[in-house]
């Protein structure tokens, strides 16, 4: 009897195990469904629905670590970067070698004003990721935000050694070359900028206000026509601000 009692509460353990095991399959599949649809609305842009997404991704699998950086880098992109840091930080807890969100947590200390900080969490995404261009085109922002254009220049450089097509690596090289004068190689910058990435609307800017100051005002004119097409309310700045002589460039996110 005793041996049958046994056999018993085996069995039941083993029918426990079992059940648990494929509640906890059930809800690392629903993770990942919910965290494919957090990025599938990032796309689009709902970004109040696509935190949502990955709270719930978080919440079914604690252990999903693109999941919290994808959150971190949700509220990244709102704005809400003492949001994001807890976030980014546990998917780096969860996956210390994670390049991309060591990316995203220097995007949000880098925002705060926390440059040291922000400059070693991009050294680390390089680290782990030694070809990521993003991270080497944001190191080089952090230190044009610092005032140290040609520490930037020589990071924007590297950015485009590995990607020669980075529309955006062009533009931030062009506005660290501007601030120091060097304005035809700008204007070759952002001219090559809006070759690559036509919307580009920043790129359009900076090369309207640098052809501006170097007199090639039927170019600048060109550029302000295509803005107001493409973003209207970047276009009215460009007016305002070429009409105050104001020439200043704008750095691409």
């Amino acid at each position: 009897m005793k041996r049958a009692r046994l056999t018993l509460v085996v069995c039941l353990l083993i029918i426990a195990c079992d059940q648990i095991a494929a509640q906890t399959n059930e809800n690392e599949k629903a993770a990942i469904a919910a965290n494919e649809r957090g990025a599938a609305l990032i796309r689009g842009q709902r970004y109040a629905e696509a935190v949502e997404a990955f709270e719930l991704a978080t919440k079914l699998n604690p252990k999903l670590a693109p999941a919290y950086n994808n959150l971190g880098a949700t509220y990244n992109s709102l704005g809400r970067y003492e949001k994001a840091i807890p976030a980014i930080r546990r998917a780096l807890e969860l996956a210390p070698n994670y390049a991309e969100a060591h990316y995203d947590l220097g995007f949000a200390l880098q925002d705060l004003g926390k440059y040291a900080e922000a400059i070693k969490a991009y050294q680390h995404a390089i680290h782990f990721k030694p070809d990521f261009a993003e991270a080497y085109s944001r190191l080089g922002s952090v230190y044009q935000d610092q005032g140290r254009r040609e520490n930037a220049i020589r990071y924007y450089e590297q950015a485009l050694k590995i990607d020669p097509n980075y529309a955006e690596a062009y533009n931030n090289l062009g506005t660290a070359q501007a601030e120091t004068g060097h304005f035809k190689n700008a204007f070759a910058n952002f001219e090559r900028a809006v070759s690559l990435k036509p919307e580009l609307a920043l790129a359009r800017f900076n090369l309207a206000m640098v052809s501006w100051r170097m007199k090639k005002r039927d170019v600048a004119l060109s550029q302000y026509q295509s803005l107001v097409v493409i973003e209207p309310i970047l276009a009215a700045k460009l007016f305002s601000d070429l009409y105050r002589d104001k020439v200043l460039t704008l750095r691409a996110r």
